[in-house]
């Protein structure tokens, strides 16, 4: 079975992964891993979101970064600057959708460097999706 791309919301990107949740946290890390993000946290929160989302629902949060590439950097930005990218993988009925915020949806759209780093991040971000859609 493939993935399905759901579609790109107003915050960010989803792929359904119609083999489940173990698949799709497994498929989501590697993909991340291969596109060059560093994965710095990792929460599980099914049984924090209460019970109308259900108690035992899987909800993972990954906090991924990408590091800026050297010809994205303006003077003001430093070499050690990274882009957050939110990752969430939630089950679905049988299968899962792993979702992520848009890199560029948070920040200073008036800096050039912070415009031009987030811009590779969202491409390395949409590498990482379309990852996802293809059988490891």
């Amino acid at each position: 079975m493939r993935s399905t791309v759901r579609g790109v919301s107003d915050y960010g990107y989803a792929v359904e992964v119609a083999e489940g949740y173990d698949e799709a946290v497994l498929r989501a890390r590697l993909a991340l891993k291969g596109e060059g993000f560093s994965i710095i946290t990792e929460m599980h929160v099914g049984g924090l979101l209460g019970p109308d989302v259900g108690e035992d629902r899987q909800y993972l949060f990954m906090g991924a970064w990408a590091q800026a590439a050297p010809d994205t950097l303006s003077d003001g930005l430093q070499v050690a600057v990274h882009i957050p990218c939110n990752v969430v993988v939630q089950e679905a009925g049988d299968g899962a959708v792993v979702a992520a915020l848009d890199p560029a949806s948070e920040g200073d759209v008036s800096d050039g460097g912070f415009v031009r780093a987030s811009a590779a991040a969202r491409e390395a971000l949409e590498r990482a999706l379309s990852r996802l859609r293809e059988q490891l």
